[in-house]
């Protein structure tokens, strides 16, 4: 069961974008007006550093998933609390996932539909994927990766039409250096990707690739994050663009190509689904498995069912009863606290106990 590293960019890079293909957090991040483009490029070297403590550990123990190295460092009970809370954030991260799937397609294609319908049918569909296992999730990626990118690129490319470069200035000019730096190190640590970069090290070809990995997919994914908030902005417009539920797709229906061609929107919605799959799926499949590594009991595919299910019943519980993106903010809040947990704290108490414990930890592993 190994993967390659383009395989592996391939799916850290659409795992992180396709949130903001759906609902374009930043555009609500501090400083939240015309410099969010300022902000985004900024966050980069602030990834890097945040996201420092796991990258050494991942390759000091680059056999061993964050689970099992977690708990080599910190003994078994410790480690075993803090395997569970990673494997815990991966699965709240996926409700939220899921749910806001679901809203989107009740949104732009099937209104009437009901919630546990609509949840049932995604979830069947990644979890028979999941259960196939890593290797056919990354050559997948192969195909549905570059078909996705290519269409938002299609999209941004006809849609020059609507723009209006002029909502981007003054440069600057309504945004303190402060928020700026804010807004970049909020959109830093919401990279939780990097748990599931953590989860792949062990099955890569290549483990020695594993930074150059990191590096291109925070320079891609952050890119066409860049890409598709200028568009947007400069297409709806800032305010519109901050209270729009699904500004992408919004933008994308402002396209008409020679008066003729209707609803061509339903290929982004396609590629969009396509890429909300293949994220649920991933995410779906790296908690099994972190699950798996907690509890060591039996094979991960049996946690995939349960998840699923728990999944499932959290979606309709969740959706049925609110707007999950009328209270975007408080989901940002608690995915933003979940971000600083499990890529923050977690990791630093991790990598401290490391530097005390390490000629230890290297006699064990010797």
């Amino acid at each position: 069961m190994n993967i390659s590293s383009y395989q592996t960019i391939l799916l850290i890079t659409i795992y992180r974008a396709i949130m903001s293909l759906t609902y374009l957090p930043v555009v609500n991040t501090p400083p939240g007006n015309q410099d969010v483009w300022i902000m985004i490029l900024l966050s980069i070297p602030y990834t890097i550093v945040f996201c420092f403590p796991i990258l050494f550990l991942s390759n000091k123990f680059n056999d061993l998933t964050i689970i099992e190295y977690t708990e080599k460092i910190m003994g078994k009970v410790l480690g075993k609390i803090m395997g569970f809370i990673y494997a815990m954030i991966l699965l709240i991260f996926n409700i939220f996932t899921v749910g806001i799937l679901v809203e989107g397609l009740n949104t732009m294609m099937f209104p009437e539909t009901p919630t546990w319908v609509t949840a049932s049918i995604m979830l069947i569909t990644c979890a028979y994927v999941a259960y196939k296992g890593l290797e056919p999730m990354a050559r997948g990626a192969e195909i549905f990766v570059p078909f996705i990118l290519i269409v938002v690129l299609i999209f941004i490319i006809l849609g020059y039409q609507n723009y209006d470069f002029t909502v981007l200035l003054p440069i600057l000019s309504d945004s303190k250096f402060k928020d700026i730096n804010k807004g970049a190190m909020y959109t830093a640590f919401r990279f939780l990707d990097i748990i599931i970069l953590a989860m792949i090290a062990p099955y890569l070809n290549n483990k020695e690739d594993l930074n150059k990995i990191f590096i291109q997919s925070v320079i891609y994914s952050l890119s066409i994050i860049l890409l598709v908030t200028i568009v947007t902005q400069v297409s709806l417009g800032i305010e519109f663009a901050k209270y729009s539920n699904f500004p992408f797709f919004t933008f994308t229906r402002l396209i008409n190509i020679l008066d003729f061609i209707q609803r061509i929107d339903a290929l982004y919605i396609v590629s969009w689904i396509v890429g909300n799959i293949g994220k649920i799926t991933g995410y779906l499949y790296f908690s099994a498995l972190a699950f798996n590594q907690v509890f060591k009991k039996g094979d991960h595919k049996n946690y995939i069912i349960p998840i699923t299910l728990i999944i499932l019943i959290a979606v309709i519980l969740i959706k049925d009863k609110k707007s999950i993106l009328g209270i975007k903010g408080l989901i940002e809040d608690i995915i933003l606290v979940m971000s600083i947990l499990s890529i923050g704290i977690l990791p630093i108490i991790t990598f401290m106990i490391y530097f005390f414990r390490r000629k230890t930890i290297n006699k064990e592993g010797d």
